[in-house]
């Protein structure tokens, strides 16, 4: 959609939107792109996204010529000025509590299976010490 909305008209073609977005994941120029890094992107573009898109009115999509044409997205349009542009923040945001749920939980399970001096903690500390972590993780996530 940012895509779209910074061309001049707001519309682009089914491979040209493809190529700017498989550049974009794979963070390298459109003129470095393989053939299976397009089609990859162009398949989920052509299958799914865009008529899902284009049923909610978001976008205007003509499968048979391959035109997308952007709608009103105004009442959208807060959320994508609130996305990272940057692929490699935002993914490293969204880790931080996956990472921290895995250490919890081997820690936890290494104290309910009383391994080595986790085994000296009582069952009520690993539950507290689990409860915590999910309400860290949630705070985390709604902010």
């Amino acid at each position: 959609m940012r895509y779209l909305r910074d061309q001049t008209d707001g519309s682009a073609t089914l491979d040209t939107v493809a190529e700017h977005i498989a550049a974009k994941e794979n963070d390298i120029e459109i003129k470095q792109l393989t053939s299976s890094q397009r089609k990859r992107v162009y398949i989920g573009l052509y299958q799914c996204h865009l008529p899902k898109m284009d049923e909610l009115g978001v976008i205007e999509y003509d499968q048979s010529r391959g035109t997308i044409e952007l709608q009103d997205i105004s009442q959208i349009e807060p959320f994508l000025e609130g996305l990272s542009t940057d692929p490699r923040t935002e993914s490293t945001r969204s880790a931080v509590p996956v990472y921290v749920a895995s250490a919890v939980g081997i820690v936890v399970t290494g104290g309910v299976l009383d391994v080595g001096p986790l085994a000296m903690a009582p069952a009520a500390a690993w539950t507290m010490l689990s409860i915590v972590a999910l309400f860290g993780v949630a705070i985390h996530q709604y902010r």
